[in-house]
């Protein structure tokens, strides 16, 4: 999942997948679980998401840190596996949360332009400053609720 609207990258076509970042980890408890999380941090990071990963391991997942806190948007952009995803503000507080689902892939016939208006967007609706993306069912398996707070290690 990628935020694009932070970004001026917004027209590029990105070869995620033949770059390569070393990923910084945390720990954070989420709702009963301990999850293990990707930093995605800097503009390259959160552009690149979980982009081409064919899964996302059970107790794993990312954690976006937005350049600020506002509505953010995030697309599906060659993510090969359903995620859930979760929208907080600068305390913690869950504002929002989707299941979102793999796209099908741009194929060769496809102009960027064509691919990148047929994604959904993925919307906090308020502001927030961190997202997490998390398997897909985690959502309803650990009873999260928009209100609820984690306590962020950042």
């Amino acid at each position: 999942m990628k935020s694009f609207l932070s970004f001026d990258k917004q027209d590029e076509c990105p070869d995620l997948l033949n770059e390569s970042v070393d990923p910084d980890i945390i720990n954070l408890n989420i709702g009963p679980s301990d999850y293990t999380l990707e930093l995605a941090d800097t503009p390259d990071k959160i552009i690149r998401g979980l982009s081409g990963r064919e899964s996302i391991p059970r107790k794993t997942g990312m954690l976006f840190v937005m350049p600020e806190e506002k509505i953010q948007d995030f697309w599906m952009w060659e993510c090969l596996t359903d995620m859930d995803g979760l929208f907080l503000d600068s305390d913690g507080v869950i504002v929002n949360m989707h299941r979102m689902l793999a796209e099908s892939p741009k194929n060769k016939f496809e102009s960027h332009n064509n691919y990148q208006s047929r994604l959904k967007l993925y919307s906090s609706e308020k502001p927030a400053k961190y997202v997490i993306e998390i398997p897909s069912g985690d959502i309803t398996r650990l009873g999260l609720s928009v209100g609820e707070k984690l306590d962020l290690p950042i």
